[in-house]
């Protein structure tokens, strides 16, 4: 499962969760209820930094900027990353 894959309302829902869990569990003095919710909150940050991650590795490139002088050209519908495994491929072919 690609890491753009966790849909934002699913991390926004478990800490949600999370954090209900954890003040129930400081209201009622319950350890192990205070410790559940922190680690889904836990849970969730790291997949909303995972999720974030991969939108951005898998999002195109900004577009040229003619004013700078910038005339590096994307093909429709490829994002940064192939475009740098591409240029890759396209070194090690031409032996450089």
């Amino acid at each position: 499962m690609p890491l753009a894959a966790i849909p934002a309302s699913t991390v926004v829902l478990l800490m949600g969760v999370a954090v209900v869990l954890a003040v129930l569990g400081h209201l009622s003095r319950i350890r192990g209820l205070l410790a559940t919710g922190l680690l889904l909150l836990f849970l969730a940050t790291v997949g909303m930094l995972a999720g974030g991650y991969g939108a951005w590795r898998d999002s195109p490139a900004p577009a040229p900027d003619p004013l700078r002088g910038d005339d590096r050209q994307l093909p429709p519908n490829e994002t940064v990353g192939e475009a740098k495994q591409n240029r890759e491929i396209e070194r090690r072919h031409n032996g450089d």
